[in-house]
């Protein structure tokens, strides 16, 4: 931890996406659709473990990956960052920072109860639009630099949650396709 107790206090926005933890978030998503697919894959296989579970325990391993994409991401977000504030002898905690982080709690309550919802009443085949959709939202909720590659990253993830809505197979590729475009940003910004 560090000692350092005269910190600089600045206003700006801490929790940002910057290059490494961008990667960090794409392989959660590759990750994520990886094992989402092989559950899939598995539960309807007759040779494979997994297709003699009920379906209510894959639905909750489903859901479970899929709140623990969004928390690792999340975790990735907030530790990279308070490791370059920490480097700047900034504070990590301000004004700005705990708005956007009440923001991204509350969206991602309500993208949780979104999703219990829709297992609940039988819409499991909304699921990944669904996700594509809230993660859209979330990137453009927390734009606060007002950066262009965040909106061309909340498009592409919206764009492909509306895709994946009117054709329901497609959503395993748009989730590799998410993944893959945090890589890209990631790499190009490199910082």
């Amino acid at each position: 931890m560090h000692k350092n107790k005269n910190l600089n206090v600045n206003s700006s926005q801490n929790f940002i996406l910057r290059g490494l933890n961008s990667i960090q978030i794409g392989l959660y998503f590759l990750l994520g659709a990886f094992l989402l697919k092989s559950l899939l894959q598995g539960f309807l296989s007759d040779t494979s473990m997994l297709g003699m579970m009920s379906i209510e325990i894959i639905e909750v391993v489903g859901l479970s990956v899929t709140i623990l994409l969004f928390l690792f991401s999340a975790l990735a977000i907030f530790f990279s960052s308070r490791r370059y504030a920490r480097k700047a002898d900034y504070k990590v905690w301000n004004k700005a920072s705990k708005t956007q982080l009440w923001r991204y709690l509350s969206f991602a309550l309500i993208g949780i109860v979104l999703l219990k919802m829709s297992v609940q009443f039988g819409y499991v085949g909304y699921l990944a639009p669904l996700i594509l959709i809230l993660l859209g939202l979330i990137l453009l909720l927390l734009n606060s630099k007002k950066k262009k590659p965040y909106y061309l990253l909340s498009l592409i993830s919206i764009f492909l949650g509306i895709l994946v809505f009117l054709i329901p197979s497609y959503w395993y590729s748009a989730l590799l396709i998410v993944g893959a475009s945090f890589l890209v940003y990631g790499i190009v910004v490199r910082r």
